[in-house]
């Protein structure tokens, strides 16, 4: 599927343009659900032992997890890999 740019010759079919959108929308979905659930900066990369989802920065001023008020004991480190 080609890009949109301004100017483009490109026809674009009304499947093609509703499958860009839905692309675009699953895309910013996927950030979203990958981002720190405090910040919203930084993507996820730890997790504490109720299982609530943090950045490293932010995971390591707390004592008890913003989410839940859970104390935290422990912070596990994840990795997620790009699809």
């Amino acid at each position: 599927m080609g890009e949109i740019r301004q100017g483009s010759t490109r026809q674009f079919s009304v499947m093609e343009l509703n499958r860009w959108i839905t692309m675009q929308a699953e895309n910013q979905q996927m950030r979203f659900f990958l981002s720190c659930r405090i910040c919203r900066q930084n993507r996820i990369s730890c997790v504490f032992q109720c299982g609530h989802l943090t950045c490293r920065s932010c995971s390591e001023p707390l004592v008890n997890c913003s989410i839940c008020g859970t104390p935290i004991t422990d912070r596990y480190s994840i990795y997620l890999h790009p699809p």
